[in-house]
């Protein structure tokens, strides 16, 4: 198909083609359909979202936290690598260049302008895929967003939230039937809490054949999941608790106190907290010294 100036025109079947006739055009009908919030936006969320818009699965973004001074501590490689080069920068007053070509040298001077982590990243996204609506944003700061506004989503993934937020966003979104993801990377490392609703269902896979639908025989809430005491957060295969699991807790406890993620300026305060945290844990296997001596809860609030 082309349009009046003879440009060739891709439809929603060329571009999903594959996808089509992997898993049919009924399964894409209800991903195109599907309503996704990104709340916060990381490194790792980015990514989820690439990979759902390309796929044809719309997606909606709510953070109002500043840019670029978020994206310098949270980088998204949906960013230019001249703004994310740039923003060290910032404390200057420099612009990055505003295109590929090489300048004469000289750093401009001129201030950039402030906006939100959303509203700079809506034109790349929709630059993703064309044939998807406009990419909806909510620059509001995340404690004040009422709980309706996340139970008309259907997925909800969010990232850099204190447990306050997460048990509120994670409950608001299940009871209207939607799903809800908690993830974070530090370093090397990541960790994520899913509250997939009471009334969630599933088919097990037996050999080649699958099960009947049924539901979770026992399901555990994010109120539930991040009320658990530590010591407690064992299962199967894990006598004592998984040690990323401390690590994630210990990052969602210093976010719920301070409101934000350690880093290196807080690194002192956020070992200091973290030690007495464990310790409060009371129990003789969690410790003060569970996530190690006071120097690698420095070294964690570095990769943070």
């Amino acid at each position: 198909m082309t349009d009046s100036g003879n440009t060739p025109v891709r439809t929603e079947s060329d571009v999903y083609d594959r996808q089509i006739r992997l898993w049919g055009a009924e399964a894409q009908s209800k991903m195109s359909s599907a309503r996704v919030l990104y709340v916060h936006i990381t490194g790792v969320s980015s990514e989820i979202l690439k990979n759902l818009v390309l796929a044809g699965v719309r997606a909606a973004i709510c953070d109002g936290r500043p840019y670029p001074s978020t994206a310098s501590t949270t980088p998204s490689s949906f960013l230019p690598p001249a703004e994310r080069l740039a923003l060290n920068d910032e404390k200057e007053g420099y612009l990055p260049p505003q295109s590929t070509e090489e300048s004469d040298g000289e750093r401009p001077t001129k201030k950039r302008r402030s906006t939100t982590m959303a509203n700079a990243m809506k034109p790349y996204v929709e630059e993703l895929n064309p044939l998807l609506d406009e990419c909806e944003i909510n620059e509001t700061p995340i404690e004040d967003v009422p709980d309706s506004y996340f139970e008309k989503f259907d997925i909800v993934i969010a990232s850099r939230l204190g447990i306050r937020q997460a048990v509120r966003i994670a409950s608001a979104t299940t009871s209207s039937g939607g799903k809800f993801y908690l993830v974070d990377t530090f370093g090397l490392s990541g960790c994520a809490a899913i509250d997939l609703g009471e009334k969630h269902e599933f088919r097990r896979e037996l050999g080649k054949k699958l099960s009947d639908v049924t539901r979770l025989s026992s399901y555990l809430s994010m109120k539930h999941m991040m009320g658990l005491k530590l010591a407690n957060a064992t299962g199967r295969f894990d006598k004592v608790p998984p040690r990323i699991w401390a690590m994630y807790r210990s990052l969602l406890e210093y976010q719920d106190e301070t409101g934000s993620f350690p880093s290196s300026e807080t690194a002192a305060d956020f070992a200091e907290k973290t030690m007495k945290w464990l310790d409060d844990c009371g129990d003789a296997v969690v410790g003060k010294d569970f996530l190690g001596s006071e120097a690698e809860l420095k070294q964690l609030s570095l990769l943070a």
